[in-house]
């Protein structure tokens, strides 16, 4: 009996093996996963799996091996995952659901029929009525890949005219801006029983791009714990998501909740880390094992307040990097990783792949992380010159 990973990261490799189960990663070709296999019980496979005919195929291979799941915790991975497992008959996410989850506009076309208190006004660019209906309330409006992931290519459009841009032709999505706080919230169904393991305020620059999540949130009333608990309870039952991990962003502005978007997958940019500092329960096992019967149980948390800090730098030449940091007395640096040297090339910042490291920060308090967060958004931990331009 075999647990199928299809696109493991090196961290989520070594978390696999923690499950004590024989492993098959299953990369797609080009990747690799930079973990080592334990003899005679992992094995890594590089095969295509991006397309029904060969994922049909890799069932085949796969059958075998009596395999317990499939499971995957990358978003270009999930809908493939889901397939598969529907291919071998595991116990998984319905691939429908899976594609409604990573589709927005599905997802706000179910929220219009299901939950549309949840939903904010939107348009397909593919129905001009719809845009100038959109446009003509008079707010802002963001424009957004339907299957994008990392905030990549999000953009606020303040003018009607900027709708006509050829690039929101296809596979975009205008909704209205929703205001207010914004917070991800991870949580765990069973049987259509849906639990909020944690939540995290967000800091995000004028371009969407996420740099803070701070876990708890900064004062967050008990009565809007209990609204954001209901509020992705309704958005899962709408979308038909029973079991397994979810990762929600969401906006509360008084007592209104507005759902941005929603993935059966744990959330990135470090949430997984600070659900283990303040909760004591390992995230990724969890959404990794769900399948097997692992459950997000409690442990002994290891600080009461958390934070993730997310680095960005100016297109260029990477010409300095900052020394580690020292915090205030009360906050801990439980990690912190610059991703590019001296030399290298930093993009324009169009998606999370372009951040440049981040910093895990601990502390008694979520004030206290949150100063010292802002502390570290406040002077740049890489520095370039020129441009990112190919000479």
């Amino acid at each position: 009996m075999t647990l199928i990973i299809l696109d493991a990261s090196p961290n989520i490799a070594r978390v696999a093996q923690s499950l004590d189960e024989p492993l098959v990663f299953v990369q797609s070709p080009g990747s690799r996963v930079f973990c080592e296999p334990r003899d005679a019980v992992d094995t890594v496979l590089v095969r295509s799996w991006q397309d029904r005919a060969a994922l049909t195929a890799l069932a085949e291979e796969l059958r075998p091996l009596a395999p317990k799941a499939v499971v995957s915790v990358t978003e270009h991975a999930l809908e493939p995952a889901a397939v598969l497992a529907e291919l071998l008959r595991l116990p998984a996410v319905p691939s429908q659901v899976v594609a409604a989850t990573r589709n927005k506009l599905m997802t706000r076309v179910i929220l219009a029929s299901k939950a549309p208190h949840l939903n904010v006004a939107y348009a397909d660019p593919l129905n001009p009525q719809a845009v100038d209906e959109l446009f003509a309330r008079g707010r802002k409006v963001v424009a957004k890949p339907v299957d994008g992931t990392g905030s990549r290519e999000i953009r606020l459009l303040t003018r009607a005219d900027d709708a006509a841009d050829p690039r929101y032709r296809e596979g975009y999505l205008f909704e209205e801006f929703a205001e207010g706080k914004e917070y991800s919230v991870e949580s765990f169904s069973a049987a259509g029983r849906h639990q909020v393991i944690a939540i995290a305020e967000k800091g995000t620059t004028p371009g969407f791009m996420e740099v803070l999540h701070l876990m708890p949130p900064v004062g967050l009333p008990f009565r809007h714990h209990e609204l954001i608990a209901e509020s992705v309870a309704e958005l899962l039952d709408a979308l038909g998501l029973t079991d397994g991990p979810a990762h929600t962003e969401l906006k509360v502005e008084g007592d209104t909740v507005r759902i941005i978007e929603t993935h059966n997958r744990p959330g990135g940019g470090g949430i997984a880390e600070l659900v283990h500092l303040t909760t004591g329960i390992n995230w990724r096992r969890v959404c990794l094992g769900w399948p097997l019967g692992v459950r997000p149980v409690a442990g002994s948390p290891r600080s009461p307040s958390a934070a993730s800090v997310l680095f960005t730098a100016l297109p260029g030449t990477v010409t300095d990097i900052a020394d580690r940091p020292r915090l205030r007395s009360d906050v801990t640096l439980e990690s912190w990783r610059v991703s590019v040297e001296i030399g290298d090339i930093v993009p324009e910042l169009r998606s999370a792949r372009d951040r440049v490291g981040w910093a895990i920060l601990a502390g008694p308090t979520s004030l206290a992380c949150y100063e010292a967060a802002r502390e570290l958004l406040e002077k740049p931990v890489v520095m370039t010159e020129g441009d990112a331009s190919p000479s």
